[in-house]
């Protein structure tokens, strides 16, 4: 899924101390550091999940007011990008009614391990329906500016060319049935972002 090295997460954990950056990803060694440099800073609003977006713990279902999906890869980014509801559902899933959820997706001929084509604005634009079914909205799908690159906060995100082509697809959680809310924290974001491995 890929939160990757969790930076993004650090980076909204120190910037907004009332939130709860949560970090997700499937691979234990690339949460590590930055689940360490929480640590030594002493940023308690920083979580490191170690979880594919196929088997999310439930504790997660509806928790986020926020998701951010920044240049996935591997599983997220075929499931993402041709619509499959093993991913779209859970993903709607750690999202509140109504969250807002932000991806930040690039795919190029020459991205070979990537196993999905090169993306084109109408092919993202005609994913609606399988978004909708999983009970996401796709309000709107468009080139990525550079201040959306330059605040996600990815570290991925740095080592694209300028040239590279980046699709920002803004979603939104559907209503859902309510099951009471959870208590603690202030907003708490969802980062699945940076991804370069399965």
């Amino acid at each position: 899924m890929g939160a990757g090295d969790g930076h993004a997460s650090l980076r909204l954990a120190r910037n907004d101390p009332a939130a709860l950056a949560i970090a997700i990803d499937p691979s234990t060694d690339r949460l590590r550091d930055g689940s360490h440099t929480a640590q030594r800073r002493k940023l308690s609003n920083a979580l490191f999940v170690v979880a594919s977006i196929e088997a999310l713990p439930c504790e997660l279902h509806q928790r986020a007011d926020e998701v951010t999906v920044n240049f996935p890869w591997g599983s997220l980014l075929r499931g993402l990008l041709d619509g499959d509801p093993r991913v779209l559902e859970p993903l709607a899933r750690l999202a509140k009614a109504g969250a807002p959820i932000r991806v930040l997706v690039s795919v190029e001929a020459n991205d070979r391990g990537a196993r999905v084509a090169p993306l084109e604005l109408d092919s993202l634009q005609s994913l609606s329906p399988a978004y909708t079914e999983a009970g996401l909205t796709l309000e709107g799908c468009r080139l990525a500016t550079g201040a959306d690159i330059a605040t996600s906060g990815s570290s991925w995100a740095k080592r694209l060319g300028e040239d590279r082509r980046v699709y920002a697809l803004d979603l939104r959680r559907c209503a859902i049935e309510p099951t009471g809310s959870a208590p603690g924290v202030g907003r708490r974001v969802a980062q699945v972002d940076d991804s370069r491995g399965e």
